[in-house]
């Protein structure tokens, strides 16, 4: 073997493997963050509802254009067991509520400061979705954003508003005893 060969071989074997994204079906990791208002959201406190867990930044266009989509649907149903978390990247959370004052959104989004979750959920583009139902499962998945993907958000929500908990093994709370 060559040098330039043995120098590649050790390069790719240094390189850690990169974390992989949670897929549908998967259940959604567990955190906790500060919201801007300066309370505490914990992900698993919101069992029993369906939580839209959106990871976005001010210097984001296409997060510019869904915001004020997902304040239309907390507002929309946010009384029927459904909450939007709103996970902001920036490095200045001054920057974040600045821009969001500018688009007129009431979200209390919370700050991942170290970016912790941001990376836990290996989110590659701004923004990313994840549409988790009320036993913590997540059930949908969307990267990017487009104005048309606003009415499959709807649709997917009131899907598991009026489902069920998905049995699931060692869910017992289904199981008689």
């Amino acid at each position: 073997m060559n040098l330039k060969t043995i120098l590649i071989l050790v390069l790719f074997s240094a390189t850690p493997l990169a974390a992989k994204q949670p897929l549908i079906g998967t259940k959604a990791i567990n955190f906790t963050l500060k919201k801007f208002d300066g309370t505490k959201l914990t992900l698993s406190n919101l069992r029993g509802k369906v939580v839209l867990l959106d990871f976005w930044a001010s210097w984001c266009a296409p997060c510019r254009e869904e915001l004020p989509f997902l304040d239309l649907l907390n507002n929309r149903y946010g009384n029927k067991n459904f909450e939007v978390v709103a996970v902001n990247i920036d490095n200045n959370p001054e920057k974040a509520y600045g821009f969001l004052k500018t688009l007129s959104v009431k979200l209390n989004p919370v700050w991942d400061e170290k970016k912790q979750v941001v990376s836990a959920y290996d989110v590659g583009t701004m923004p990313t979705t994840f549409i988790i139902d009320k036993e913590g499962w997540i059930r949908f998945v969307h990267s990017g954003f487009k104005a048309e993907q606003f009415v499959e958000y709807k649709k997917q929500i009131e899907l598991l508003l009026h489902q069920n908990a998905p049995k699931r093994p060692g869910n017992t709370a289904s199981r008689k005893k």
